[in-house]
């Protein structure tokens, strides 16, 4: 079942709508503007409903700074890009630095989650789907691109996001949503009691811009493994060098079994002790990006709430941070006849 609502007007103007999206006891809000995750309704082991993810009650939290991109569809470039710079087919392509050197998220304040995207309602599969286009050149990548979110549940309450971009010419594309769960409820305060596992036996190094330094380390003997469960805040606070210079976990963790034909893996589990919620996240990206919410400090989100550090995590699938610059890496160029897409399926459930 899908249901519509206002949700304000767009700085452009552009009235915003939300969607909920419902089945199986699970519901989630999803906006037109940015192709925003706005909220999931999901019960706990006795029942009770509670929403699980960071946000804002108004469009003014989103269409404002955002600096946490809380539910946020991150494209073009998702993640970190060295110095903003990349080279597709020979030519030098420039993006904006807007974290010291490098490049984050594309752009903070032109970025496709800063803007209203054309959507249409699909009853028969129980899905919105949203799209939004780029010029040749437009937010400093080329080709004439069209991308594509599209939001579902299932009847058995799996709530599915697809990524797609489809360009007229060779172009870079990396999507991602920078959606934050907390498993007791968003305003239940801090996520370290979460007990976490992740398929993942490697980890992408970062450096002191937390921009991939192109090595992948295992993770064993780490605080970086979590292939046995434990809690997220277990060895958050651990003298490793890594830890510290991210201020805890801010690392893309290389998911085992990816296949570039796109094969959808587990990627992580995540159990709340006290409500009995739980929560798994398939992928068909190479990695993800864990991060535990280490500067997030934000009042007059929703419900009056306020989140400070640790408030939620992020597990964010995408190819690896600088894919472009490192060889490496899994690749993910994109054009004429080879779109670029990703699944992610979350899947709601209690102990």
């Amino acid at each position: 079942m899908i249901t519509t609502s206002p949700f304000g007007t767009a700085p452009d103007g552009s009235p915003v709508t939300c969607y909920a999206i419902s089945a199986h006891g699970i519901t989630v809000r999803v906006m037109d503007f940015g192709a925003t995750i706005l909220g999931v309704d999901a019960p706990d082991a006795s029942g009770a409903i509670a929403d699980v993810v960071l946000g804002y009650d108004s469009l003014d939290g989103y269409a404002d700074a955002n600096p946490s991109c809380y539910g946020a569809t991150i494209a073009p470039s998702a993640n970190r890009i060295r110095n903003g710079h990349l080279v597709i087919d020979g030519t030098e392509w420039q993006l904006v630095k807007n974290e010291g050197e490098n490049n984050l998220h594309t752009d903070f304040d032109h970025g496709l989650h800063k803007r209203v995207w054309a959507a249409e309602i699909d009853e028969d599969a129980n899905a919105v789907r949203m799209t939004t286009t780029l010029a040749h050149g437009e937010l400093n990548l080329p080709g004439e691109r069209t991308f594509t979110a599209e939001f579902s549940v299932s009847p058995t309450g799996t709530f599915r996001l697809y990524y797609r971009c489809e360009s007229d010419r060779r172009t870079f594309a990396n999507m991602t949503n920078h959606v934050y769960f907390n498993l007791a409820g968003h305003d239940a305060g801090t996520i370290r009691d979460h007990v976490v596992s992740i398929d993942a036996s490697r980890f992408a190094v970062i450096d002191a811009g937390s921009v991939s330094t192109g090595e992948l380390r295992d993770v064993a003997g780490t605080p970086l493994d979590f292939r046995t469960p434990k809690a997220l805040g277990a060895e958050i606070d651990s003298d490793y060098e890594q830890i510290q210079l991210a201020h805890g976990y801010d690392h893309c963790m290389c998911i085992d079994g990816f296949w570039p034909c796109g094969r959808m893996r587990h990627a992580l589990r995540a159990e709340d002790p006290a409500s009995g919620r739980t929560l798994d996240i398939f992928i068909t990206a190479p990695g993800a990006h864990l991060y535990s919410g280490n500067f997030l400090d934000n009042e007059h989100v929703k419900d009056d709430a306020t989140y400070t550090t640790n408030s939620g995590f992020a597990f964010e699938p995408e190819y690896y941070p600088d894919c472009p610059n490192i060889p490496a890496f899994p690749q993910c160029y994109c054009g004429p006849g080879f779109p670029y897409e990703s699944t992610i399926e979350y899947r709601f459930g209690t102990i």
